[in-house]
């Protein structure tokens, strides 16, 4: 899990305030933090549309806020790894592009190594033949007919299981394999290449290339403290005059 803090400091208030406004003191800062916090976040998003290509909204809904308690004066902006469902974690694609790295092996690419068909320190990438969705990734059914063509077991979604000989039998466009892995010292570059049924012919549609560290695009914590330092006396003062009129 990633975070960063939204701090206040009420030491300044505190010693011209009344006995009734100490009391609400609390209660408005716990506000305060919060709405803070919901903001930083929503700035961070705002972010991550500016710096990557067509962000997915599940990679956005990776960034979260915790809220504070008047007994926990504490909020951030998160990024987690453990509170959204999905196959991969936020923080596993969005951690080397907050602090560097490399980026975490996807599901399928996973499966691949572990069947001896790629490199550890290789990666997929989509070849120009390839069909992607309206973000830029792979479509899941097309993964779906890639790793069944291959006889692996992948669980993405809407697999169910390796194409049995029966199913290749029944469907003559699957007779000879549409998706294969050539091998290593061959003429064709390493990946998955597809061989069309009509004429035997064969282009690449998944490239393994070697694996390079990312470098710093999300600035979580730089967002965070200028979006806390442009909004939280605005939000304090509004969270102040809603506790004097509530008396929580």
């Amino acid at each position: 899990m990633l975070e960063t803090e939204v701090r206040f400091d009420l030491r300044k208030f505190e010693r011209s305030m009344s006995d009734v406004a100490r009391k609400q003191l609390p209660y408005a800062a716990m506000l305060a933090l919060n709405e803070t916090a919901k903001g930083g976040r929503l700035a961070v998003q705002k972010e991550m549309d500016r710096v990557f290509d067509r962000p997915t909204p599940y990679a956005k809904r990776g960034v979260i806020f915790d809220k504070a308690t008047k007994q926990n004066m504490r909020a951030a902006v998160v990024v987690t790894g453990n509170r959204t469902k999905g196959a991969l974690p936020a923080t596993a694609f969005l951690g080397p592009q907050i602090h560097g790295g490399q980026r975490t092996h996807k599901a399928f690419e996973r499966q691949l190594i572990d069947r001896g068909l790629m490199e550890r320190g290789e990666v997929a990438v989509p070849a120009n033949r390839t069909p992607l969705n309206r973000y830029g990734n792979m479509t899941q059914g097309f993964l779906n007919r890639v790793m069944a063509d291959l006889q692996i077991d992948y669980r993405g979604a809407g697999a169910t299981r390796v194409r049995s000989d029966a199913s290749l039998k029944r469907n003559k466009n699957y007779r000879n394999a549409r998706f294969f892995v050539p091998k290593r010292g061959g003429h064709l570059f390493p990946g998955v290449w597809q061989r069309s049924p009509a004429d035997n012919s064969i282009f690449p549609v998944m490239l393994f290339i070697r694996s390079e560290g990312y470098r710093v695009r999300l600035q979580l914590e730089a967002v965070v403290e200028r979006h806390v330092a442009a909004t939280i006396d605005d939000n304090f003062a509004a969270a102040f005059a809603h506790a004097m009129r509530t008396r929580r």
